[in-house]
């Protein structure tokens, strides 16, 4: 426990076990263990549930600790369904959920005494760090400060700081400190890499254009076609292409005739957050199509997304 919050938060933490509950509400006095945490000097009770509860139990039982205590109450989560955590950061419950992520709203406010600017609260990945993230596994980097991760990504240093600060926020334990900077470090292989961070990233498609002919200019595969391109997948009777938000426009995708709900297009594009070009720019990256394609109930797609999932986190980074 102390070693993950220490390693999350960039600071040291003094932690120890709590066993005066004399004012806890009885039915709080058990199934819980209580912790004391000091964190840059603010103190705080950290409530570890011994069993799975509901949304709004958490929040109850967190509020009545508070409340009892008169200390704000940081709910420690061995096991979290996703459902929970949406709502635990909709309500802005602080929670730490065990070596996957830290949200403790005030946080930023700690962070300011000890530095010169105060982190933002972050509750849903942006498109340009899920982007960096998976460059930066594919890549295999490691150490990097934020000068040269802008540098490799061809965007500005601020943008490259809020990144980091996104990542510090989500509590994505993938930075570390280097003298005063902060880094991005490699937590291992890509396997254990993608175990770590895939919780934390989101489905990028922005919007699927459904129209009436194909756009064969459209080189980059993505989807089924994408999946296709990767695996032992029969691809769609039309195909599936892959286009950045910026590019639409340009593209006059926005202008094209588009099919009726229920019949065959000529193609469909997808509108994605970010585009990572793979296999020579004809497909986009295997995480990608993973993140577009992972709540599929067909068989056959599951089946060809772990093959190329297992075949992914052992693809060289030469053949992007």
């Amino acid at each position: 426990m102390k070693d993950f919050i220490e390693k999350a938060l960039h600071c040291e933490i003094v932690l120890s076990p709590n066993d005066n509950t004399e004012n806890f509400p009885l039915m709080l006095r058990h199934g819980y263990e209580y912790y004391l945490m000091e964190v840059l000097g603010q103190h705080c009770i950290v409530a570890m549930p011994e069993c799975h509860m509901r949304p709004a139990l958490l929040r109850s039982h967190q509020k009545m600790i508070e409340r009892a205590t008169g200390m704000l109450c940081v709910l420690y989560l061995i096991k979290l369904d996703y459902y929970t955590r949406e709502k635990l950061l909709e309500e802005g419950i602080p929670f730490i959920w065990e070596n996957h992520q830290i949200y403790i709203p005030f946080f930023g406010l700690l962070l300011k005494q000890n530095e010169a600017r105060a982190i933002q609260p972050c509750s849903r990945i942006s498109f340009l760090t899920q982007k960096f993230l998976l460059l930066a596994l594919y890549g295999d980097w490691d150490s990097l400060t934020a000068t040269v991760a802008a540098k490799l990504l061809n965007v500005t240093k601020m943008s490259m700081t809020r990144v980091f600060d996104e990542l510090e926020s989500l509590g994505i334990p993938v930075l570390a400190k280097k003298g005063r900077s902060r880094v991005y470090s490699k937590i291992g292989e890509r396997k254990k890499i993608w175990e770590v961070i895939k919780h934390f990233l989101r489905n990028p498609l922005i919007k699927a254009y459904y129209l009436q002919r194909d756009r064969s200019d459209i080189s980059m595969r993505s989807g089924i076609s994408g999946l296709a391109e990767m695996s032992m997948l029969k691809d769609d009777s039309y195909p599936t292409y892959a286009i950045a938000k910026t590019d639409i426009k340009a593209k006059g995708i926005n202008l094209e005739p588009q099919v009726p709900l229920g019949e065959i297009p000529g193609c469909v594009i997808h509108e994605l957050g970010y585009c990572i070009p793979f296999n020579q720019g004809t497909t986009v990256d295997p995480l990608t199509i993973y993140l577009l394609l992972e709540h599929t109930d067909d068989p056959r797609i599951e089946k060809a997304l772990d093959e190329m999932l297992k075949n992914c986190v052992l693809i060289d980074s030469k053949n992007m």
